[in-house]
Order: C-alpha cells, then structure tokens, then sequence
C-alpha cells in the first residue's frame, strides 16, 4: 500500500472543493480493503470532520487506537448496539423513523444525549427517512431534547451522470429541505450529500461536508471522472511465479476446459485465485504485469491458483514478481480490471482476503 498515493489522492480532491467544505473520509469495510487503522492513521493528520464507518467494532479498534474525531455509523444502526454507540462516542445516522424512537427511548431511559445526522431519502429509495415523515421527524425531536442532531444528509444515486434528471431532482430537494429544516433545527451544521462522484463532478454537491471513499483509494467513479482529476492507486497487488508449463497446441488447461491453446504456448501458474478475492469472473479476461508488458489471464482462476499466458515474455522464470492489480503506474488499472469482470472497483478491493498480507511504506 502506497500511503503517499493515500495522501496525494486526498489533496487532489480538496482542490476540486470550495476552501470551507470539511471533508469525512469512508474507511468502512476496512478502508476498501487497504486497511482501517493504517488510512486512518494518515488521513487524521489532515484537516477532517471525522470518518464514515459501518459499525461498531470499527469504531472499537479506532478508538483504542487513539483516534478521538467524529465517527459517523453511514448507514445507521442496530437496536442492541446502543450501548456501544454511547461508550465509543460514535455519531449515528438516523436513516427511518424506527431508529429515531430507538435512540430516543434509549437516551431518555439512560439519561444520556446524542449526536446524530439526519438521512434524508430524496430519490434513491434505500436508507434514508421519507419526506413524509418529516413532520413526524421534528415532533419526536422536539419531544426528546437529549436528540442533538448536527447533521443533514442524504445519499446521491448516480452523481457520476451530473445531467441525469434524478441527480438535479434529489439535489433540489435536499437544498429546498435544508433550508425549511434549518428552521426548525439550529443544531445542525453540518449539510452533506456528496460522494466521490459528488465531489468530482458536483464540486461538492452545495453542502459543506462530502464523503469521498472509492476516489481516496486511487480508483475513479466512472471513467469520465479521468478526465477531471488525477489518482494514483494506493494498492498494488503483486504475486510470483510459481511454476512455467509448455501447454501444446490445442490441449487444454485447467477447468472446463475453459481454455484450449492455439499454437504451443508457455503458461505461468500464479498461487493466487477466488480464495484470496481474485474473481472466477476473470477467466480468460483478466490480465497481470511482468517484465514491462501485458500478459493475459488464460483458463479459469480456481481457488488458490490462476494461469498467465507468458509466451511472449522473453527469458521469464519461476519467481519472478507480477502485478495483479494497480501498480506505481497503474499498470493494471483497477477500474479496467473490474469493468472485465463485470463489477466495479469497490467490490474488487473489498473482496481481497485478509489471507493476503499487506505491506505499507511512506508511512
């Protein structure tokens, strides 16, 4: 892992917003994949609100860590981690009305006070409290003091289109219930709707927070976003050869046979498979790194081992490095590689297996 892309990818987004957004880094679901603690560690010592997490056992290794920033639980929370919510500090989304009264009993019977942020559903119809039941919303506020709410939210279905009528919808409404609900709720400060998408393509979305997650990491949220800002991958996966076979022509390899050779090819196993979060889906699509060039995966990844074609890498032998994914040049972009296993970028990082050891440097 590459802390120093890390770094660099953050002040490449913090330019792309006005001076005062803050910003809430997204290092749930240990940081994509690259680590919780070690993100964490460099991206405290920028000028951040806090950081998104999904639970609490997050926040419990953040917190014996040392971190004391805001830790907001994005996508709300269970009823029986209300205890932890209060000992770990951390700030929940209220995302239904059923976790409002939730917090608000729990509070109340504890004789405790909360921080949270409000989730507004504007469009995209999955975690967030409906319009409608706004009034509802500041009634159960009003009746429970203790409810501190500091934040406004809601959750962009496809920022990365900016001219989608959805996009101008969900925004327009989110501002038009920003400034009605502000009213009601001096409390709140913080006004935040944009993702990684939201920050390239919406300068921020017109809130005064933004989320970015996948965009930190080195990979883009569609490829139009390559266009307007810089990124370098903070991982790379790297392996070596572990074995080379002469594969005749027309004989097969491996399962299926998902593969037959067409003329005498030289073939280089790889202990690397789906085990490890390496997709099956890249059979016959994928492609690694050596020696300055391309080479294709060829026959199906099984668990623990995938095949390369190498026939044209001159001089290669057992042992040799290869990169699977990312590279200090994006040799094996992961935003490409995802696209040929019919997935996205976020799921291919979050999929690697803990299995794999990681290493850190410019720490």
């Amino acid at each position: 892992m590459d802390l120093g892309a890390l770094r660099e990818n953050f002040t490449a987004l913090r330019r792309l917003v006005p001076g005062e957004v803050s910003f809430l880094p997204i290092i749930k679901s240990e940081a994509y994949g690259h680590g919780l603690l070690e993100v964490a560690r460099i991206l405290a010592r920028e000028k951040i609100y806090g950081f998104g997490i999904s639970e609490p056992e997050e926040g419990e290794r953040l917190r014996k860590a040392g971190l004391i920033l805001p830790l907001l639980l994005l996508s709300g929370f269970e009823t029986d981690w209300l205890p932890d919510l209060i000992r770990l500090r951390l700030i929940p989304a209220i995302t239904s009305l059923r976790m409002l009264r939730a917090a608000a009993e729990f509070t109340r019977r504890k004789g405790v006070s909360l921080e949270v942020h409000l989730k507004l559903d504007t469009g995209m119809h999955r975690y967030g409290i409906e319009l409608r039941e706004i009034p509802l919303l500041l009634q159960i506020l009003k009746e429970n003091p203790q409810l501190r709410p500091v934040g406004l939210m809601t959750h962009l279905a496809c920022a990365e289109k900016p001219e989608d009528p959805l996009t101008h919808k969900q925004l327009e409404t989110f501002h038009s219930l920003r400034e009605k609900l502000q009213g009601h709720l001096p409390s709140l400060r913080y006004f935040h709707a944009a993702n990684s998408a939201g920050i390239i393509f919406l300068r921020g979305a017109g809130g005064n927070l933004v989320r970015p997650g996948i965009s930190l990491y080195g990979s883009y949220p569609s490829f139009r976003a390559r266009a307007r800002v810089k990124l370098k991958p903070v991982m790379t996966l790297k392996s070596r050869i572990l074995e080379l076979r002469e594969l005749p022509a027309g004989e097969a390899l491996g399962y299926g046979p998902l593969y037959r050779a067409p003329s005498r090819r030289r073939i280089a196993l790889v202990p690397v498979g789906y085990d490890d979060g390496y997709p099956r889906s890249l059979s016959n699509k994928g492609f690694a790194w050596v020696r300055g060039r391309r080479v294709p995966v060829v026959g199906a990844v099984s668990m623990r081992c995938l095949t390369l074609d190498v026939t044209e890498v001159e001089g290669i032998q057992p042992g040799e490095e290869i990169i699977l994914l990312g590279g200090p040049r994006e040799e094996v972009p992961v935003d490409e590689l995802a696209d040929l296993a019919g997935t996205i970028s976020y799921e291919l990082l979050c999929a690697l297996g803990r299995r794999i050891p990681r290493m850190y440097r410019d720490v």
